[in-house]
């Protein structure tokens, strides 16, 4: 089964910058095209999170964001046999900003 047949439509999407990555990976069946799929959600995930830490961020999106980040950390371990480390989640707005003087 394609992953893409099962997305929902795109009222459904509230994050458009990486959710339809995400559930592709999420919905995907088939273990070869998994890795591949996971890898394309994580690069959209990373890319939003950093453009969040650039300027004001909605709460909520970066709450999915970690929780997107932490389901498809568990896709890699139980369906990829990835030994992942755990991380320690830093929420965004405790992250420092540098003054360009």
């Amino acid at each position: 089964m394609a992953a893409r047949d099962s997305l929902p439509s795109s009222s459904a999407i509230r994050f458009p910058d990486w959710q339809r990555e995400y559930e592709s990976a999420l919905l995907e069946t088939d273990r070869n095209a998994l890795f591949e799929r996971v890898e394309a959600a994580e690069a959209a995930v990373l890319t939003r999170r950093d453009a969040l830490t650039q300027g004001p961020g909605d709460e909520e999106e970066q709450r999915a964001i970690e929780d997107a980040l932490s389901n498809l950390r568990v896709l890699k371990r139980e369906q990829l046999q990835f030994s992942c480390a755990p991380v320690r989640a830093v929420p965004i707005r405790a992250v420092p900003r540098l003054k360009l003087d």
